[in-house]
């Protein structure tokens, strides 16, 4: 039995190759690239993203988007860059004998390479680049204990690094896309974030666009909660909105809430610097055991048809 056992768990493994498979698109805050479906990402900053493989660090991974500081950041990178390790030529970067030669070449021919560190054995430790249509600038940093092999080389952790970051895009995209943990979120351009919180059994990212504002939140275990409240009570709770009207969706799993006050009501509120007007809507995902909310509100009438297209795009992925 245990080597019958012990067979099927060496079959059911996946292989070293499968494991660095690029099959998993990764999106937060303008920047998009794929990475092996085992990373995960922590948000360390708005524009600031650690992937991690069975609790390591593996690359971390900061921009700026098309700001008057981009020149002098980019300056201020190098110098730091050249203090932890010895600095390459850009074209040298990728040696003709490293596995990191192609991915290398592949980045080259979107980016310019502003700066590039590498450590032992001329291995790449960070680095710097600029997309010359966006002008967005990317700096990454592996670790380089995680990334080396035993003969000092590049090893298939570090390629998938160079491999992963040769995906990157910062632009043309028609969405502003989130997609990170198990969850995606797709909205029109002109939102941008303002806030986050990966807090346990509950995510909220929270979003601007003029006087629209838009929070996204992601509630589990659903089947606890839904113990204890139902979905109205649950969107009740998530708006703060003591006057919220509900209203069934036709669909199972889901209800929504919105105000839409009177005239001397919505002058009462802005007093309060309460936006006036509100839409709702919360979702039961019971495969995923999840509850997603969407609460849209503003100042002025809401465009009837923006939450219903946002709800369209969020889910458990």
């Amino acid at each position: 039995e245990a080597k019958r056992a012990g067979k099927r768990s060496v079959a059911e493994t996946p292989s070293k190759m499968q494991q660095m498979r690029l099959d998993r698109t990764l999106a937060w805050n303008g920047i998009r690239l794929s990475i092996p479906g085992h990373w995960e990402a922590r948000v360390a900053a708005p524009c600031h993203l650690i992937f991690e493989a069975e609790f390591q660090p593996l690359l971390q991974l900061r921009w700026y988007q098309q700001s008057s500081k981009a020149p002098a950041e980019s300056q201020r990178l190098a110098a730091a860059l050249a203090k932890q390790g010895d600095m390459v030529e850009p074209k040298s970067a990728g040696s003709e004998k490293s596995n990191w030669t192609a991915p290398w070449r592949q980045l080259e021919s979107k980016f310019q390479v502003l700066a590039f560190s590498a450590g032992r054995e001329k291995t790449p430790s960070g680095g710097a680049f600029s997309c010359p249509h966006c002008h967005t600038l990317v700096h990454f940093q592996t670790f380089p204990d995680k990334t080396m092999d035993t003969t000092g080389d590049i090893g298939t952790i570090g390629k998938t690094i160079a491999e992963a970051l040769a995906t990157i895009s910062c632009h043309d995209h028609d969405e502003d896309l989130y997609r990170i943990q198990d969850f995606s979120l797709s909205l029109p351009p002109g939102f941008r974030l303002m806030d986050y919180s990966f807090a346990s059994g509950l995510t909220r990212l929270s979003f601007a666009a003029g006087q629209l504002r838009l929070t996204a939140a992601r509630l589990a275990p659903a089947d606890e909660r839904l113990k204890h409240q139902s979905l109205a009570e649950i969107l009740l709770a998530q708006t703060d909105v003591a006057d919220l009207q509900i209203r069934d969706t036709g669909e199972e799993n889901s209800c929504e809430g919105f105000r839409d006050p009177a005239i001397f009501r919505r002058l009462l509120l802005r007093l309060r610097r309460d936006r006036p007007f509100v839409r709702a809507r919360i979702g039961h995902d019971p495969l995923h055991n999840r509850l997603l909310s969407l609460i849209l509100s503003g100042s002025r009438p809401l465009p009837a048809g923006l939450l219903p297209e946002i709800a369209a795009t969020y889910a458990i992925v």
